[in-house]
């Protein structure tokens, strides 16, 4: 293994042990750690040169920003959760020699929920569009979806009690902010 991406993968570790242990500000100083280092990787975007670690860079790349999204929910920092959402979102629709990431759809749908709740009704309906049919079909896709038409609908009892069925754990603090513009 490349002695950048080990050095990666221990301050990596080390922040997953500082989210474990609720340890915000620890795991936000080393996410600042890891989001310089990876910028001497060629392989990641906007560049995405071929190397032979280049998989694996991509990789733990995409993991680090998906933790990186949900420690911004973790600390209820929107704007954080805005840019770490916008650094994460090519290795979905660019890097396609990844394997799917199971947390792929979670994090599409908590992005849904949020643009919902800054009522940038606009923005969410460009993000459904760009979304494949199996995307659609997925449970926390739907969710974010079937709270939108209700909202839209001006059926707030519905909006209301989605809070109970979130398909993700991260979904209840932006399902609070809904249910307080509701």
């Amino acid at each position: 293994m490349d002695v950048k991406l080990t050095e990666v993968s221990q301050i990596f570790e080390r922040f997953k042990a500082a989210y474990i242990r609720k340890d915000y500000d620890t795991a936000s100083d080393l996410l600042c750690q890891l989001k310089v280092r990876l910028t001497e990787f060629r392989s990641l975007p906007p560049l995405f040169e071929d190397s032979p670690s280049a998989v694996q860079e991509l990789t733990t790349a995409r993991d680090i920003y998906e933790h990186a999204v949900v420690l911004s929910v973790k600390v209820e920092d929107q704007d954080a959760f805005e840019r770490d959402f916008f650094q994460l979102k090519p290795y979905y629709t660019d890097a396609r020699n990844l394997p799917q990431s199971p947390q792929e759809y979670p994090i599409l749908g908590l992005n849904l929920l949020r643009l919902l709740v800054q009522n940038r009704i606009a923005e969410f309906h460009t993000e459904l569009e760009i979304l494949s049919a199996a995307a659609l079909e997925n449970p926390c896709i739907k969710h974010a979806v079937e709270l939108e038409q209700s909202f839209m609908e001006g059926a707030y009892n519905r909006v209301l009690s989605a809070r109970q069925a979130v398909p993700h754990e991260t979904y209840v603090y932006f399902m609070d902010l809904l249910a307080k513009t509701v």
